[in-house]
Parts: structure tokens; C-alpha cells; sequence
């Protein structure tokens, strides 16, 4: 799930928090009827659901073409109220609110769940962005084999196994450098190390599921991960990027083998 801002502002001395607008990524392999999306908001607990602690619900959202449920979500002072009261540092580097979501198409097993924490904090730090990847750049045993840019459909081999670099966008798409304080009250300057997951339905192999972002200066000749379609056809793969710090982002690839 995605949040945008990644890390909204709040007035502590009202409870009063800005908007935040959260998308999520829900992938049926084989759907039988339209996916829909319902939740709810609570201090964050260690089931990770909402259902057994003071709540409330943020209504259903149902998945528009190929679009993700999403919500625009204002979260109730009484909930960061209570966020606040159980968080055993009250709120100190933000107040952290729990968006549990269950996602169903009628599967006789029930639904999906998943969580997200929202971070609100007081205006005057450090802000965050949500990271963004430009392009990928692919490559066969190491060799150049294209650059994929948003919205790209490449060609793939089938059974030839693809190495796949993401490549993030400049600026605040990117491993942003940012201020913080520490338990001690000091300033102290970090950057965001970005972490991948990958994701492919059937009909294709990933040879990994989670990579980092590589140091600054190096390039892994054979990419972070490696796809190899197992079958002739149209496919897609998903590639999901987190920096850290709450901010997420993700690129869906459409590709043909043949």
C-alpha cells in the first residue's frame, strides 16, 4: 500500500491530521468475481488488524480497470488520540496509525489482508517523498538487452533468463538524504537504502524475491533479479520499491515472450 504524503503533517495540540490519499496494489492470479476492498484505521497492534481494538472503518473501494482500490483517507482525532496513548514514546519522530485492509473476490478461502502504517508529523522536519522508478535496464548473461521506461511492453525470450536493473528517478524519487533526531535530542543526517521486491504471475521465474538498492558507483552486471518467461505469451512482472521510511512506489511490466 502506498500513502501519499508518505509521512502527512498533524497539529498535536488539535489531533487534527492532513488527508492522505492511499492506493493499494491487489493482484488476483485467477479472478472470479470484481476485487473489493474495505478496512479500517486503529493504533497499530500486533495482530496487525484493526477488529479487536477501537476503530473505524474506511468503507469499501472496488478495483477500477486495471487500478487498485484506493481511498482518500482524513483520520479522526479520537484515533490519533488513542495512536498516541499507546505509543510508549507518545508520538516522539511521529504519530503512527494503523490501516488494516482485507481485499475479496469471492474465493471460497476468504480474503487477503493487509496492513500499512500512516506517519503523521508536526511541519518543520525533514519531508518525505514516495520513491519512483524511472526505467529498467535488462540484460542477457550481462550483455546490453534494452531499457524499459514506464508504460514499455519489451520482448523477452522465452527460457532465456533476463537480468532486470530498476533504475530510480532523480531527486525526490530517488534515495533521498534527510534529517532526524535520535533518542539523545541530536540532529542526525541519514539517506534512505531502498529495498525491491519482485513479483510475476505464473508463466514466468524469478530467480529472487527481495534485493537492496546497490552503493552508489557499483552496477550488478547481471541486474538485481532475474526473470525467465517460461512460456510464449503476454505476461507481467511487478516491481516494488521501499526507502525506509514509509514511502513506497511500484512499476507494472507488461511483457510478451516469445
Amino acid at each position: 500500500m502506498q500513502a501519499e504524503p508518505p509521512e502527512a503533517t498533524i497539529d498535536l495540540s488539535t489531533g487534527k491530521a492532513a488527508p492522505v490519499q492511499v492506493r493499494v496494489l491487489a493482484v488476483d492470479p485467477a479472478p472470479r468475481e470484481a476485487m473489493t476492498a474495505s478496512g479500517s484505521l486503529c493504533f497499530p497492534t500486533d495482530s496487525r488488524r484493526c477488529d479487536e481494538v477501537q476503530n473505524v472503518s474506511i468503507g469499501a473501494a472496488q478495483m477500477v480497470a486495471d487500478e487498485g482500490p484506493s481511498w482518500t483517507l482524513q483520520v479522526p482525532p479520537a484515533i490519533i488520540q488513542a495512536a498516541v496513548q499507546e505509543d510508549d514514546l507518545r508520538g516522539f519522530g511521529g504519530v503512527r496509525v494503523q490501516l488494516s485492509v482485507n481485499v475479496a473476490d469471492g474465493d471460497p478461502h476468504g480474503p487477503v489482508f493487509a496492513d500499512k502504517v500512516l506517519l503523521f508529523s508536526p511541519p518543520g522536519g525533514s519531508v518525505n517523498h514516495n520513491p519512483s522508478i524511472a526505467s529498467l535496464e535488462l540484460t542477457n548473461d550481462g550483455a546490453p538487452a534494452g531499457t524499459v521506461l514506464g508504460g514499455g511492453r519489451p520482448s523477452l525470450p522465452v527460457g532465456v533468463p533476463i537480468g532486470i536493473l530498476p533504475h530510480l528517478a532523480e531527486g525526490e524519487g530517488g534515495a533521498e538524504t534527510y534529517t532526524t533526531t535520535d533518542l539523545q535530542g541530536n540532529a542526525v543526517t541519514l539517506t534512505e537504502s531502498p529495498r525491491y521486491s519482485f513479483f510475476a504471475l505464473a508463466g514466468a521465474d524469478l530467480d529472487t524475491a527481495i534485493a537492496d538498492e546497490p552503493l552508489p558507483g557499483t552496477r550488478p552486471p547481471k541486474g538485481l533479479v532475474r526473470l525467465t518467461p517460461l512460456q510464449a505469451g503476454p505476461g507481467t512482472f511487478w516491481i516494488v520499491v521501499r526507502d525506509g521510511r514509509g514511502g513506497i512506489g511500484w512499476l507494472a511490466v507488461d511483457y510478451q515472450a516469445n
